[in-house]
Protein backbone atom coordinates (compact mmCIF):
# COMPACT_ATOMS: atom_id res chain seq x y z
CA UNK A 1 0.00 0.00 0.00
CA UNK A 2 3.20 2.34 -0.07
CA UNK A 3 2.66 2.92 -4.12
CA UNK A 4 -0.81 3.45 -4.06
CA UNK A 5 -0.55 5.87 -6.78
CA UNK A 6 -0.52 3.28 -9.29
CA UNK A 7 -3.05 1.33 -7.98
CA UNK A 8 -6.76 1.24 -8.62
CA UNK A 9 -9.19 1.64 -6.05
CA UNK A 10 -12.95 1.79 -5.69
CA UNK A 11 -14.57 4.38 -3.77
CA UNK A 12 -17.50 3.19 -1.72
CA UNK A 13 -19.97 5.13 0.73
CA UNK A 14 -18.48 3.11 3.35
CA UNK A 15 -14.53 3.24 2.36
CA UNK A 16 -12.57 2.37 -0.59
CA UNK A 17 -11.65 -0.86 -1.56
CA UNK A 18 -8.80 -2.10 -4.33
CA UNK A 19 -9.92 -2.74 -7.45
CA UNK A 20 -7.31 -5.16 -8.18
CA UNK A 21 -5.13 -7.26 -5.44
CA UNK A 22 -2.56 -8.68 -8.21
CA UNK A 23 -1.77 -4.69 -8.86
CA UNK A 24 -1.52 -3.84 -4.97
CA UNK A 25 0.91 -6.89 -4.10
CA UNK A 26 2.89 -6.84 -7.21
CA UNK A 27 3.48 -3.09 -7.31
CA UNK A 28 6.70 -1.18 -8.34
CA UNK A 29 8.20 -1.73 -5.13
CA UNK A 30 7.42 -5.55 -4.74
CA UNK A 31 10.80 -7.03 -5.42
CA UNK A 32 13.03 -4.72 -4.10
CA UNK A 33 11.39 -5.60 -1.10
CA UNK A 34 10.86 -8.87 -1.46
CA UNK A 35 15.12 -9.23 -1.97
CA UNK A 36 15.22 -6.89 1.10
CA UNK A 37 13.59 -8.92 3.33
CA UNK A 38 14.59 -12.64 2.33
CA UNK A 39 18.34 -11.59 2.49
CA UNK A 40 17.82 -10.24 5.84
CA UNK A 41 16.49 -13.58 7.08
CA UNK A 42 19.33 -15.05 5.68
CA UNK A 43 21.86 -13.04 7.26
CA UNK A 44 19.76 -13.30 10.53
CA UNK A 45 19.70 -16.66 10.52
CA UNK A 46 23.69 -17.10 9.16
CA UNK A 47 24.56 -15.04 12.23
CA UNK A 48 22.32 -17.36 14.98
CA UNK A 49 23.99 -20.57 13.60
CA UNK A 50 27.24 -18.66 13.70
CA UNK A 51 26.42 -17.04 17.11
CA UNK A 52 25.25 -20.26 18.72
CA UNK A 53 28.03 -22.09 17.31
CA UNK A 54 30.77 -19.88 19.31
CA UNK A 55 28.72 -20.04 22.59
CA UNK A 56 29.42 -23.73 22.42
CA UNK A 57 32.79 -23.56 21.66
CA UNK A 58 33.37 -21.62 24.58
CA UNK A 59 32.38 -24.00 26.34
CA UNK A 60 33.74 -26.76 24.54
CA UNK A 61 36.46 -26.03 22.23
CA UNK A 62 36.85 -29.08 20.83
CA UNK A 63 33.68 -29.60 19.59
CA UNK A 64 33.87 -30.79 15.83
CA UNK A 65 30.11 -30.00 14.85
CA UNK A 66 30.32 -26.05 16.50
CA UNK A 67 33.75 -25.59 14.48
CA UNK A 68 31.69 -26.66 11.42
CA UNK A 69 28.79 -24.64 11.37
CA UNK A 70 30.60 -21.76 13.16
CA UNK A 71 32.48 -21.57 9.94
CA UNK A 72 29.27 -22.05 7.92
CA UNK A 73 27.40 -18.97 9.31
CA UNK A 74 30.29 -16.78 9.16
CA UNK A 75 31.12 -17.67 5.01
CA UNK A 76 27.30 -17.19 4.45
CA UNK A 77 27.00 -13.87 6.37
CA UNK A 78 30.34 -13.44 4.29
CA UNK A 79 27.79 -13.96 1.14
CA UNK A 80 24.54 -12.58 2.23
CA UNK A 81 25.65 -8.99 3.73
CA UNK A 82 27.58 -7.60 0.44
CA UNK A 83 24.01 -9.08 -1.93
CA UNK A 84 21.99 -7.09 0.66
CA UNK A 85 23.97 -3.86 0.33
CA UNK A 86 23.14 -4.07 -3.13
CA UNK A 87 19.84 -4.73 -2.65
CA UNK A 88 19.20 -1.97 -0.67
CA UNK A 89 20.43 0.50 -2.77
CA UNK A 90 18.66 -0.82 -5.20
CA UNK A 91 15.56 -0.43 -2.95
CA UNK A 92 16.70 2.79 -1.95
CA UNK A 93 15.96 4.51 -5.79
CA UNK A 94 13.05 3.07 -6.12
CA UNK A 95 11.75 4.60 -2.33
CA UNK A 96 12.89 7.29 -3.96
CA UNK A 97 10.96 7.43 -6.58
CA UNK A 98 7.37 6.52 -4.83
CA UNK A 99 8.18 7.81 -1.28
CA UNK A 100 10.22 10.67 -1.11
CA UNK A 101 9.15 11.89 1.88
CA UNK A 102 9.98 9.15 3.23
CA UNK A 103 13.97 9.25 1.95
CA UNK A 104 13.75 12.78 2.82
CA UNK A 105 12.83 11.81 6.85
CA UNK A 106 15.26 8.74 7.30
CA UNK A 107 18.08 11.36 6.17
CA UNK A 108 16.50 14.28 7.56
CA UNK A 109 17.00 16.65 4.27
CA UNK A 110 15.54 19.57 5.35
CA UNK A 111 15.58 21.57 2.09
CA UNK A 112 15.45 20.94 -1.22
CA UNK A 113 18.66 21.14 -3.00
CA UNK A 114 21.49 19.41 -5.15
CA UNK A 115 24.46 18.32 -4.10
CA UNK A 116 22.94 17.15 -0.80
CA UNK A 117 25.29 15.80 2.07
CA UNK A 118 25.13 12.78 3.76
CA UNK A 119 24.61 13.26 7.53
CA UNK A 120 26.13 9.83 9.69
CA UNK A 121 25.02 11.12 12.94
CA UNK A 122 23.43 14.00 14.15
CA UNK A 123 19.93 15.14 16.20
CA UNK A 124 17.03 15.94 13.81
CA UNK A 125 15.28 19.39 15.39
CA UNK A 126 12.11 19.11 13.46
CA UNK A 127 11.26 22.82 15.66
CA UNK A 128 13.92 24.15 14.24
CA UNK A 129 14.25 22.69 10.71
CA UNK A 130 17.65 21.43 10.75
CA UNK A 131 19.90 18.46 12.33
CA UNK A 132 22.25 19.51 15.50
CA UNK A 133 25.52 17.81 15.83
CA UNK A 134 25.33 16.96 12.68
CA UNK A 135 28.45 14.94 11.18
CA UNK A 136 28.06 15.40 7.37
CA UNK A 137 29.91 14.42 3.88
CA UNK A 138 29.68 16.84 1.14
CA UNK A 139 27.64 15.63 -1.72
CA UNK A 140 28.02 11.91 -0.70
CA UNK A 141 23.70 12.10 0.21
CA UNK A 142 23.28 12.77 -3.25
CA UNK A 143 25.61 10.31 -4.68
CA UNK A 144 24.12 7.78 -2.41
CA UNK A 145 20.87 8.33 -3.35
CA UNK A 146 20.85 9.18 -6.70
CA UNK A 147 24.33 7.93 -8.17
CA UNK A 148 25.14 11.42 -8.44
CA UNK A 149 27.10 13.73 -6.74
CA UNK A 150 24.81 16.69 -7.70
CA UNK A 151 21.34 15.20 -8.39
CA UNK A 152 18.60 17.40 -6.84
CA UNK A 153 16.67 15.24 -3.56
CA UNK A 154 13.40 17.16 -2.30
CA UNK A 155 13.67 17.88 1.48
CA UNK A 156 11.02 17.83 3.74
CA UNK A 157 10.07 21.52 2.59
CA UNK A 158 8.25 20.01 -0.15
CA UNK A 159 5.58 18.14 1.26
CA UNK A 160 2.94 19.08 3.31
CA UNK A 161 2.82 15.76 5.08
CA UNK A 162 5.58 13.56 6.10
CA UNK A 163 6.57 11.01 8.85
CA UNK A 164 8.18 12.32 11.96
CA UNK A 165 12.01 12.73 11.34
CA UNK A 166 13.92 11.02 14.09
CA UNK A 167 12.49 7.29 14.61
CA UNK A 168 12.97 6.69 11.10
CA UNK A 169 15.72 8.97 10.93
CA UNK A 170 17.73 7.10 14.16
CA UNK A 171 16.39 3.99 13.53
CA UNK A 172 17.80 3.98 9.66
CA UNK A 173 21.19 4.09 10.99
CA UNK A 174 20.63 1.51 13.58
CA UNK A 175 19.90 -0.73 10.36
CA UNK A 176 22.75 0.31 8.90
CA UNK A 177 25.64 0.46 11.22
CA UNK A 178 24.57 -3.30 12.60
CA UNK A 179 24.59 -3.82 8.10
CA UNK A 180 28.32 -2.49 8.70
CA UNK A 181 29.51 -4.24 11.95
CA UNK A 182 28.04 -7.68 10.34
CA UNK A 183 30.16 -7.18 6.90
CA UNK A 184 33.21 -6.82 9.09
CA UNK A 185 33.09 -9.45 11.50
CA UNK A 186 32.14 -11.55 8.64
CA UNK A 187 34.89 -10.93 6.16
CA UNK A 188 37.40 -10.04 9.11
CA UNK A 189 36.77 -13.63 10.71
CA UNK A 190 37.63 -15.49 7.64
CA UNK A 191 41.27 -15.37 8.40
CA UNK A 192 41.06 -16.75 11.85
CA UNK A 193 38.19 -19.29 10.29
CA UNK A 194 40.09 -20.51 7.48
CA UNK A 195 43.11 -21.33 9.30
CA UNK A 196 44.14 -25.07 9.83
CA UNK A 197 45.30 -26.69 13.07
CA UNK A 198 44.04 -23.66 15.00
CA UNK A 199 40.94 -22.57 17.28
CA UNK A 200 39.56 -19.85 16.62
CA UNK A 201 40.66 -17.26 19.40
CA UNK A 202 38.09 -16.44 22.20
CA UNK A 203 37.57 -13.32 21.21
CA UNK A 204 36.71 -13.65 17.96
CA UNK A 205 34.12 -16.61 19.70
CA UNK A 206 33.12 -13.88 22.12
CA UNK A 207 32.70 -11.33 19.21
CA UNK A 208 30.65 -13.91 17.10
CA UNK A 209 28.52 -14.50 20.58
CA UNK A 210 27.83 -11.30 20.71
CA UNK A 211 26.32 -10.68 17.73
CA UNK A 212 24.01 -14.05 17.46
CA UNK A 213 20.76 -11.27 17.14
CA UNK A 214 22.47 -8.85 15.45
CA UNK A 215 20.32 -9.64 12.58
CA UNK A 216 17.30 -9.65 14.30
CA UNK A 217 18.54 -5.60 15.78
CA UNK A 218 18.70 -4.95 12.49
CA UNK A 219 15.72 -6.34 11.08
CA UNK A 220 13.68 -4.81 13.34
CA UNK A 221 15.08 -1.93 12.87
CA UNK A 222 14.51 -1.90 9.16
CA UNK A 223 10.56 -2.45 9.94
CA UNK A 224 10.76 0.58 12.29
CA UNK A 225 11.67 2.66 9.31
CA UNK A 226 9.34 0.81 6.96
CA UNK A 227 6.17 1.53 9.04
CA UNK A 228 7.09 5.05 10.56
CA UNK A 229 8.27 6.21 7.71
CA UNK A 230 5.16 5.87 5.46
CA UNK A 231 3.00 7.70 8.37
CA UNK A 232 1.12 9.69 7.76
CA UNK A 233 -0.58 7.39 5.34
CA UNK A 234 -2.04 4.04 5.44
CA UNK A 235 -2.49 3.53 2.04
CA UNK A 236 -0.22 6.42 0.65
CA UNK A 237 -2.09 9.22 -0.82
CA UNK A 238 -5.04 7.61 -0.56
CA UNK A 239 -6.04 7.01 3.29
CA UNK A 240 -4.49 8.85 6.37
CA UNK A 241 -3.84 6.61 9.35
CA UNK A 242 -5.95 8.65 11.17
CA UNK A 243 -9.02 8.28 9.06
CA UNK A 244 -9.45 4.54 9.51
CA UNK A 245 -8.87 4.28 13.66
CA UNK A 246 -11.53 2.31 15.33
CA UNK A 247 -13.33 3.40 18.20
CA UNK A 248 -10.87 2.18 20.46
CA UNK A 249 -9.75 4.79 23.52
CA UNK A 250 -6.37 5.70 24.22
CA UNK A 251 -6.30 4.00 27.25
CA UNK A 252 -7.83 0.85 25.65
CA UNK A 253 -4.85 1.15 23.09
CA UNK A 254 -1.36 2.25 25.56
CA UNK A 255 -3.00 -1.25 27.75
CA UNK A 256 -3.00 -3.50 25.01
CA UNK A 257 -0.10 -2.25 23.87
CA UNK A 258 1.83 -2.17 26.64
CA UNK A 259 0.87 -5.82 27.05
CA UNK A 260 1.88 -6.71 23.44
CA UNK A 261 5.37 -5.43 24.61
CA UNK A 262 6.06 -6.79 27.40
CA UNK A 263 4.68 -10.48 26.50
CA UNK A 264 6.75 -10.17 23.46
CA UNK A 265 9.59 -9.04 25.63
CA UNK A 266 9.98 -11.16 27.48
CA UNK A 267 9.09 -14.08 25.43
CA UNK A 268 12.10 -12.88 23.35
CA UNK A 269 14.26 -12.79 26.16
CA UNK A 270 13.40 -16.85 27.40
CA UNK A 271 13.81 -17.49 23.93
CA UNK A 272 18.12 -15.92 23.95
CA UNK A 273 17.90 -17.37 26.92
CA UNK A 274 17.01 -20.74 25.94
CA UNK A 275 19.15 -20.88 22.96
CA UNK A 276 22.85 -19.68 24.66
CA UNK A 277 22.10 -21.94 27.69
CA UNK A 278 21.52 -25.17 25.83
CA UNK A 279 24.66 -24.21 23.28
CA UNK A 280 26.65 -23.89 26.27
CA UNK A 281 25.39 -26.67 27.95
CA UNK A 282 23.96 -29.41 26.00
CA UNK A 283 23.59 -32.71 27.58
CA UNK A 284 23.35 -33.17 31.24
CA UNK A 285 25.29 -31.00 33.50
CA UNK A 286 28.99 -30.55 32.31
CA UNK A 287 28.89 -34.31 31.14
CA UNK A 288 28.75 -33.12 27.71
CA UNK A 289 31.56 -31.00 27.69
CA UNK A 290 33.79 -33.31 28.70
CA UNK A 291 32.68 -36.07 25.65
CA UNK A 292 32.54 -33.34 23.31
CA UNK A 293 34.13 -35.19 19.88
CA UNK A 294 37.45 -33.26 19.34
CA UNK A 295 38.22 -31.85 15.32
CA UNK A 296 41.06 -33.31 14.63
CA UNK A 297 41.84 -30.20 12.47
CA UNK A 298 41.82 -27.68 15.20
CA UNK A 299 44.04 -27.14 18.46
CA UNK A 300 42.88 -24.91 21.00
CA UNK A 301 45.11 -21.88 21.41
Amino acid sequence: MRNAAVFPFKHRPNGIIAASWWAVIFNPSFPYRLAHMLLACGITASFVVAGLSAWRLLAAPQDAGAHATLRFGARLAAVLVPLQIIAGDMHGLNTLEHQPAKVAALEAIWHTERGVALTLVGIPNEETGRTDYALMLPKAGSLILAHDANAEIKGLDAFKDHPPVAPVFFAFRVMVGMGVLMLVVAWGSQYWLHRKMRAPPRWLLWTFAGFTFAGWVATLAGWIVTEIGRQPWLVTGVLRTADAVGPASGAKLGASLTAYVVTYAALGLAYMVTLTHMARNSGPGTESRRKSVPDPDFQER
